[in-house]
């Protein structure tokens, strides 16, 4: 069992084919099990961890738990170590679409700011950066799920649109757990 994978949301071991939970594409996720994560989408987004801590304890308590306060105390200091619940970052590296000035493309990254990622639950902060033509966006969110969730419903925002009709070559994008803050 030391080998064994656990979901990075609820803590459960998964142990077999069957526990895992699905990509969008159908392939096996290696983070999430099937109780939480499927089809590339958390069941229940907007899940707190102490809704998922509740959750679990009254599934669990029963099998593994002598008691629902032992339980609840085990998670509260389990949970935050899991990737699902500690702070994330997402990083997009990008250069512009040719004829697109600065001047034009940090005009419509404050309107996406300012009318999208500010208003977006589990937001913290965001840095833009550029060098020598290549644009990296750090955005820091509280959880994986608030990311996640933000950058999904991201497209039916106008200002995010504009944005996003900027941006030319993809060079890099993805989530990582913020292992430390200074």
């Amino acid at each position: 069992m030391e080998n064994t994978k656990i979901c990075q949301r609820c803590g459960m071991p998964m142990e077999e084919a069957g526990h895992f939970g699905t990509n969008a594409d159908g392939s096996k996720n290696e983070d999430y099990c099937c109780f939480c994560y499927k089809d590339g989408a958390f069941f229940y987004p907007d899940a707190t961890m102490e809704d998922v801590i509740e959750g679990c304890i009254n599934e669990i308590v029963p099998d593994v738990f002598p008691d629902a306060d032992t339980a609840r105390a085990f998670m509260n200091k389990q949970f935050p170590t899991l990737k699902c619940w500690k702070k994330t970052g997402m990083i997009i590296t990008f250069k512009l679409k040719d004829g697109i000035s600065t001047e034009d493309f940090l005009a419509a990254s404050d309107k996406a700011q300012e009318q999208y990622l500010s208003e977006c639950k589990g937001f913290i902060n965001r840095q833009l950066m550029m060098i020598d033509g290549t644009w990296t966006d750090w955005i820091i969110w509280e959880t994986f799920p608030d990311a996640d969730n933000s950058m999904k419903k991201s497209m039916e925002n106008e200002a995010v649109m504009e944005f996003t009709s900027m941006v030319g070559e993809m060079i890099e994008h993805g989530f990582y757990p913020l292992e430390r803050s200074y």
